[in-house]
């Protein structure tokens, strides 16, 4: 049986931002029934209110939560620290996206036949770790090894596939895919000398492998995350970026809700700084006659941000139309594009890993070349409704050559497999 259900990111914002309107009273901590709250003065009332009130509503919206998509985070779905190996032989290879899945008959003692399904990351990103359409078949015999799923099914992570004949298949979240990188030179330009952030005339490539998968302070030291941006150590959370206290708390929600609630599990787009993160890449036209620049993303539903250069002003943060991604203008400092970014709307993690936002959001990002393999992606975070003061952070991006950017639909298939246990 397959399902599609959607999730409840948009909900558990509402919720928590509701609770967090509360923080501002004194009398919070007294409104509270049954909590025990130091009288020591309203900021030490108000922050237990906030804590206590976070932790409540976390608590009801977990009871509350819905089962994941096929395209989900891994994390959500499968436990790393529970390993898995599988020896049988493959009955289905599915090379689809959002997400690849080979589906393997296990032969116990007995000579019963059990079929495990092992779920991996979507084709785009597998081929760029060395995996093809033909890479299996039915009948071929593989080792299999994985994460266990969360709910018990005979489901898994895929981690290493290897074939009867030694060849080895890695999911890209165990290994950076491997690129033939183009050879090293200066970044290209155009006649009027700036530098040329897209394809030159009879090139092809696109910008993919972020160097981070999360947006954090550039100040943070020791902060490790996975690929989806879920934090290797939850207590780092103070050290991620200057959070008020309903941010954190629906910030820490989500990172221990696994990031089940990701908007982009429904397909909707990543905006922000995410349309720099996201594995699938994307591909930056520059327009310099028409004063404007599209980035062009590569997963999603092919969405696209428009930047305008011809010195317009911004339209005032209370009166823009909130959009995924914002209303953009730009002007170049030398070599590196400043874009000015207002009007987002709040149904999107404008990054991995879920930090919050809200309609106050402005983004100051910086877009470089250094080289011809490397593109600079710096932001400057300005949002006085989820964070006590701007904060930045930033990464690079790497030049994929002789690759077109794959057609990519997140609507494909995007439905749960859910077989037997």
């Amino acid at each position: 049986m397959r399902m599609r259900i959607l999730p409840h990111s948009d909900v558990a914002h509402a919720l928590v931002r509701a609770v967090s309107r509360l923080l501002s009273t004194p009398q919070c901590a007294d409104s509270v029934s049954g909590l025990s709250v130091a009288k020591s003065g309203d900021a030490a009332r108000t922050s237990a209110c906030a804590t206590s009130w976070i932790a409540v509503w976390a608590a009801c919206l977990a009871a509350a939560a819905i089962p994941a998509l096929a395209h989900h985070s891994f994390a959500a779905e499968f436990d790393e620290k529970k390993s898995v190996t599988l020896k049988g032989t493959v009955s289905q290879f599915d090379w689809s996206n959002p997400h690849v899945f080979v589906d393997i008959d296990v032969a116990d003692a007995n000579g019963k036949i059990t079929t495990w399904e092992s779920e991996w990351e979507s084709r785009i990103e597998l081929k760029r770790a060395g995996w093809k359409s033909d890479s299996l078949k039915p009948g071929d015999a593989v080792t299999v090894e994985g994460s266990a799923s969360r709910d018990g099914s005979k489901r898994v992570g895929g981690k290493s596939l290897t074939l009867a004949g030694g060849k080895k298949l890695l999911a890209p979240s165990e290994t950076p895919p491997p690129t033939a990188r183009a050879a090293a030179k200066p970044a290209p330009r155009w006649p009027d000398g700036h530098v040329r952030l897209g394809i030159g005339p009879g090139e092809i490539g696109y910008w993919a492998n972020a160097s981070s998968s999360g947006l954090i302070e550039s100040s943070a030291q020791g902060v490790r995350m996975n690929r989806d941006g879920l934090l290797a150590n939850i207590a780092d959370i103070n050290k991620v970026a200057p959070f008020q206290p309903w941010a954190k708390g629906l910030y820490e929600y989500r990172q221990r809700n696994l990031l089940k609630d990701d908007p982009m599990a429904s397909c909707l787009p990543p905006g922000g700084p995410r349309q720099f993160q996201v594995p699938y890449g994307l591909q930056i036209l520059e327009e310099p006659e028409r004063k404007r620049i599209f980035v062009m993303s590569g997963g999603g539903n092919r969405n696209w941000r428009l930047i305008y250069l011809d010195n317009r002003p911004l339209p005032d943060i209370d009166s823009a139309t909130p959009t995924y991604f914002g209303n953009s203008v730009g002007k170049w400092e030398g070599d590196t594009l400043v874009l000015n970014t207002v009007g987002f709307n709040e149904r999107f993690w404008f990054t991995n890993g879920g930090l919050p936002h809200t309609e106050k959001l402005r983004l100051v990002e910086r877009i470089s070349r250094p080289d011809f393999n490397t593109l600079k992606y710096e932001v400057t975070v300005d949002d006085p409704g989820a964070y006590t003061r701007p904060w930045s952070g930033g990464w690079t991006l790497q030049w994929i050559p002789d690759q077109e950017m794959e057609e990519y639909f997140c609507d494909d298939n995007n439905k749960d497999r859910i077989p037997d246990k």
